[in-house]
């Protein structure tokens, strides 16, 4: 095996003092595996370390060592952790409010953020409801589309994530493994493939535009399935992220919109962790000006403070579900909106998408080259600060998820933690506001990790 190092000279704040996992962080993994529910000893542990801080864009374990942070709170500090001014707001609104359930007592820090997000929204949105976490805005978000449509039936896609909930785990099609046990006890929902223009699942001749999935849904759901006015509408994520980062092509979106306005379908797209600017825009569905029904988010609202998740919905759909319970003790919390509203202000008043948009270019800059000079690179998906690389295995040509977590642990011994998975894709979800030379360095490291890995397999 090749040597791993660091980029780093030895002064820099960000290199490796110490073995990766250091003693502490050893000794911390296996307690952990003894105490908590999933934990992994040390030996298994997929990232093994534990955190001791993080500032920034660095993350600091408790033996001393540092690393450039791609995991972001899995999406939740798009400022990087511990902005100051995200977090101010926070503090001085847990000082000033406490906690309170505000669909009990109210408190005007819902409503002026409501109507700060609601501003930037998709025109076709003009109601908030409140949530803590992306499942639960995934929940609502399917309470709302039967009630308001009196219909049972909702169209979901493969690969797509939507939580951990029963609800959310059956609408999800991520892998059989992570939702088995649940599907027979949350039935209701119709699986289709999702437009991937770079591996069409019907192996038509010619580039994928998507519109075979459309047609499929047409010709084959509707017609051997389920009847069309049985269906409330369609859920999907507007560029998948936990499948790999995979954009639709534009004729895809055309399509759908004539199906389910032909059939009154509602158009949810679950943006938990597309929103707040990840791809390059506020949000994914401003790539091609859809107009959903209802939108929802998490994670990157909450600017990195505390726990905040919405879903924005049409008058239409808000009217017609008056009655529906959403929201609960911990949602829509005022300390929590108003440092929803500063991380806001900043990402749209000061710059923060045009820096999205340099690390863009440095990013394909550095891995595009990978696509061609790696033989374990399968594809490289990058659109804003969405980041994916896709490994096979060049003996036989398909996905190699055990090549992934290679390249992922070689990463975090270089000093660089990003995201693996058994999809056998690397991600990337930085902070969005990340300095254009520490990123530099996270992509130099990554390239390193995949070279490496791809020459120790060809010896």
């Amino acid at each position: 095996m090749s040597e791993s190092k660091s980029p780093f000279p030895t002064s820099d704040p960000v290199n490796l003092g110490g073995a990766v996992p250091g003693i502490r962080s050893r000794a911390a993994l296996d307690r952990a595996a003894t105490l908590i529910h999933g934990a992994e000893p040390a030996s298994r542990s997929t990232v093994p370390i534990v955190l001791a801080g993080k500032k920034g864009s660095i993350l600091t374990d408790v033996d001393g060592n540092r690393f450039i942070d791609f995991v972001g709170g899995w999406g939740s500090t798009p400022l990087g952790a511990d902005h100051p001014r995200v977090m101010a707001a926070a503090v001085e609104g847990l000082h000033r409010y406490s906690v309170e359930n505000t669909d009990y007592v109210p408190a005007e820090p819902l409503s002026t953020f409501a109507e700060a997000l609601l501003s930037v929204a998709p025109s076709s949105l003009s109601r908030v409801a409140y949530e803590v976490s992306g499942t639960e805005t995934v929940e609502t978000a399917l309470k709302l589309m039967r009630a308001a449509t009196g219909r049972p039936w909702i169209i979901s896609f493969f690969g797509q994530y939507h939580g951990e909930s029963y609800a959310a785990q059956a609408l999800s099609a991520q892998q059989a493994e992570f939702h088995g046990g649940m599907r027979h006890l949350m039935p209701g929902y119709l699986h289709v493939p999702y437009p991937d223009p770079s591996r069409c699942v019907f192996r038509h001749d010619g580039p994928c535009d998507g519109t075979c999935v459309t047609e499929w849904i047409r010709e084959r759901l509707c017609f051997h399935v389920v009847p069309p006015e049985e269906i409330a509408g369609v859920v999907i994520e507007p560029i998948i992220g936990e499948g790999g980062v995979l954009t639709p092509p534009p004729a895809f979106w055309s399509e759908l919109d004539e199906l389910r306005r032909s059939h009154g379908w509602l158009l949810t797209l679950d943006e938990v962790e597309t929103g707040m600017g990840r791809t390059g825009r506020l949000f994914a569905a401003d790539h091609w000006e859809l107009q959903p029904d209802l939108m929802c988010l998490a994670k990157g609202l909450s600017g990195g403070a505390l726990p905040l998740g919405a879903v924005l919905m049409s008058e239409a759909v808000a009217e017609a579900t008056d009655g529906v319970h959403t929201g609960g003790t911990w949602a829509g919390q005022p300390a929590a909106c108003l440092a929803a509203r500063e991380s806001l202000r900043i990402i749209t008043a000061e710059g923060v998408l045009d820096n999205v948009a340099i690390l863009e270019g440095i990013a394909r800059d550095a891995l595009e080259p990978l696509r061609a000079a790696s033989p374990i690179v399968a594809d490289i998906r990058i659109r804003g600060l969405y980041l994916a690389v896709e490994f096979m295995d060049p003996a036989t040509g398909r996905r190699a998820p055990e090549i992934s977590a290679r390249v992922h642990q070689r990463c975090v011994r270089m000093g660089l933690i990003g995201i693996q998975d058994d999809v056998a894709h690397y991600r990337g979800l930085p902070a969005l506001n990340m300095e254009p030379e520490l990123f530099s360095a996270a992509m130099e490291i990554l390239s390193a990790a995949i070279t490496e890995v791809g020459r120790d397999l060809d010896e």
